[in-house]
């Protein structure tokens, strides 16, 4: 019985580990705020989390283990993993237009 509980709390926390990055763009600077600076330390910081995000999602390493134990938590693990691109994406997006209409290099 001990092993099984010892067996089932690691299985859970390598869950939680390889879950999606996490990324909220409710609490980042306001983009006009930002100087050129900002703006291309963020974009570099998101394509990080956006990169994460997609080996993460699809056939991973994750998942597999996810479909191999509890289904249910692939199904989750994708949606989080495309809600997460899809926010990096629209943050990304207003950076970029930002960035142009300040007259900022490119990169």
């Amino acid at each position: 019985m001990k092993n099984l509980v010892l067996g089932l709390t690691l299985l859970a926390s390598l869950t939680l580990a390889s879950c999606a990055p996490k990324y909220s763009a409710a609490t980042q600077k306001p983009v006009a705020d930002m100087n050129c600076t900002e703006i291309k330390d963020e974009l570099v910081k998101l394509a990080t989390i956006r990169e994460q995000a997609q080996s993460k999602s699809g056939i991973s390493k994750e998942n597999v283990v996810f479909v191999l134990f509890f289904w249910p938590a692939a199904v989750v693990n994708e949606v989080d993993n495309r809600d997460v691109i899809e926010k990096v994406d629209t943050r990304t997006a207003e950076l970029t237009k930002a960035q142009s209409a300040k007259g900022c290099p490119a990169k």
